[in-house]
């Protein structure tokens, strides 16, 4: 019974790590898109899904993967939550 327990908790341990290092991946490669940016002569449009989305396919040249994808939502979705930091706090 109990190493039944220990097997499921280890599995699903080893499931996160496997998601986690995925995103790391994504990560990595969406930051790797954003050091062809020169941010002193350009704006990156944070605030907005598809015009960061379409940015990012520009820099790639080619479509973003569904992890992608979910990674600029969260970014959009991070930078909102920033600029409410920033209103709420003035």
């Amino acid at each position: 019974m109990i190493t039944r327990i220990l097997s499921d908790i280890e599995s699903d341990i080893e499931n996160q790590i496997s998601i986690k290092h995925d995103l790391l991946a994504t990560i990595k490669s969406v930051t790797e898109l954003l050091g062809q940016i020169d941010f002193s002569s350009e704006v990156v449009p944070y605030e907005d899904i598809e015009k960061l989305s379409n940015l990012m396919v520009s820099l790639k040249g080619k479509e973003l993967n569904e992890e992608e994808m979910k990674l600029i939502y969260l970014i959009v979705q991070n930078n909102e939550k920033e600029k409410e930091l920033v209103i709420g706090t003035n």
